[in-house]
């Protein structure tokens, strides 16, 4: 999938991040180059940024990754609990815009009220606020009345929360190469919504007039059991083949990915299959894809069995902005591996919000090891509790071995949670039963 981005740091007709950056340094008295880079890590309250991302954003070639909007959805969470939980970015802009170092103290928020060259960069956004048609008229008066009365702390937070989280910029042309057949779909659509206990045998009537959404249906649901009952990895992998053949991403995306997963054929044999439609899968923008081509990157599942770290990280990043869970659990693993604990942490974080079952269980062990038990639990239970599917059963082990082992009244169902962690395969539930 083809993005041509337009820059949004030269339009002044739309709130974007890329224009806040702008007018910041076009206001700044410290014309020095670096001065992007401390606005972004200002902005976004970092200590460190690599140079290509801060241009790709100041530019508004490249949209806010979901690493960066959680940092301000966990700000906005806070702020309307603590109205001074900004204060730090906010003085942090100021001495940008000054050329001045700032400490925050207890008359701040007065400062920051009355700083000249704050409340000529909340003027200058408020002109392009007016150009921009995506913003509400509510926004703009209230934005309108804060600068009147001098509350300009409270305007450059709603400026950097909008231009952050709900600003859908950059915006861009997107050449998709998704063929999309009408009458193919809207036939498919007919029986996903209308069709009642008719449902399997009126897809496999379309399947049989080589409807590839119907053929991609049937390979779901045969991958998943649900049409004999017992999974049936060959039908599956036939009816996804079919399902190709109209550049369907996810059915290019699974038929490479049974072949690596072993469940067909072998790698020696069928490897330059996979290999081909991988690729394919990713030039028609599949997250999952994208995903798979970092995990064979890393592991060296490539052409010359040799591992590239960086090509890795960067499939993986690129499936991670498209919001795929298990990329970001990838990008995690790789700084962990490197020591990077932290930074690690942060990516486990966002899978884990995004409800991504390992992730939550793995947050879970970073609290518990901390000494955060509470924490730790909850985390442990919002695994357990994800579709089974999806679920980590390593969380069902945890909660048993920390938790319900640990009182009478609570033991039965600590066994009973090692059981069914046992019966799906986590070896440490299973030696821990033989004990007890």
């Amino acid at each position: 999938m083809e993005k041509n981005y337009i820059k949004m740091n030269d339009n002044k007709n739309y709130l974007s991040l890329g224009n806040v950056f702008r007018l910041i340094k076009e206001i700044s008295k410290n014309k020095n180059t670096g001065v992007q880079k401390e606005i972004f890590c200002s902005v976004f309250n970092v200590e460190d940024i690599n140079t290509t991302t801060v241009n790709n954003y100041v530019t508004g070639y490249r949209p806010i990754g979901v690493l960066y909007k959680k940092i301000y959805v966990d700000l906005k969470e806070k702020y309307v609990e603590d109205k001074d939980v900004f204060v730090d970015i906010v003085l942090s802009l100021i001495s940008i815009l000054d050329d001045h170092i700032y400490v925050k103290n207890e008359n701040s928020l007065i400062f920051i009220n009355h700083n000249k060259n704050l409340k000529l960069l909340c003027k200058e956004l408020l002109k392009i606020a007016n150009n921009d048609k995506h913003i509400e008229k509510e926004f703009i008066n209230n934005i309108k009345a804060l600068i009147e009365s001098n509350n300009l702390y409270e305007a450059i937070i709603e400026f950097l929360i909008y231009s952050v989280l709900e600003n859908n910029q950059p915006l861009y042309i997107q050449n998709t190469k998704l063929k999309v057949n009408k009458y193919e779909l809207e036939a498919y659509m007919k029986v996903k919504l209308l069709e009642g206990v008719s449902y399997i045998t009126s897809m496999q009537e379309l399947a049989k007039k080589n409807n590839s959404y119907a053929n991609a249906e049937l390979g779901s649901l045969e991958y998943s059991g649900l049409v004999s009952g017992v999974v049936d990895y060959k039908k599956s992998y036939d009816y996804y083949v079919k399902a190709t053949i109209s550049d369907n991403p996810k059915a290019c995306w699974m038929v490479a990915y049974m072949i690596l997963t072993g469940k067909i054929g072998t790698l020696e044999t069928h490897y330059d299959i996979a290999w081909s439609y991988l690729n394919r899968a990713v030039f028609l923008g599949s997250a999952a894809a994208l995903n798979t081509m970092g995990i064979c990157y890393r592991d060296g599942l490539t052409k010359d069995k040799k591992s590239d770290i960086n090509k890795a990280r960067e499939y993986f990043r690129r499936s991670s902005e498209l919001g795929y869970t298990y990329a970001y659990n990838n990008l995690g693993l790789i700084c962990e591996k490197d020591g990077l604990m932290d930074e690690a942490l942060k990516y486990y974080k966002i899978s884990a919000d995004l409800g991504e079952s390992w992730a939550l269980n793995k947050v879970g062990e970073y609290y518990r090891k901390k000494g955060d038990k509470k924490t730790a639990y909850i985390y442990y239970l919002k695994s357990s509790e994800a579709p089974y599917t999806e679920r980590n059963y390593h969380s069902y082990y945890n909660l048993a071995r920390y938790y319900y082992l640990l009182g009478k009244d609570s033991r039965k169902k600590g066994i009973e949670y090692l059981k069914i962690a046992s019966d799906h395969g986590v070896r440490k539930a299973t030696s821990l039963l033989k004990k007890i």
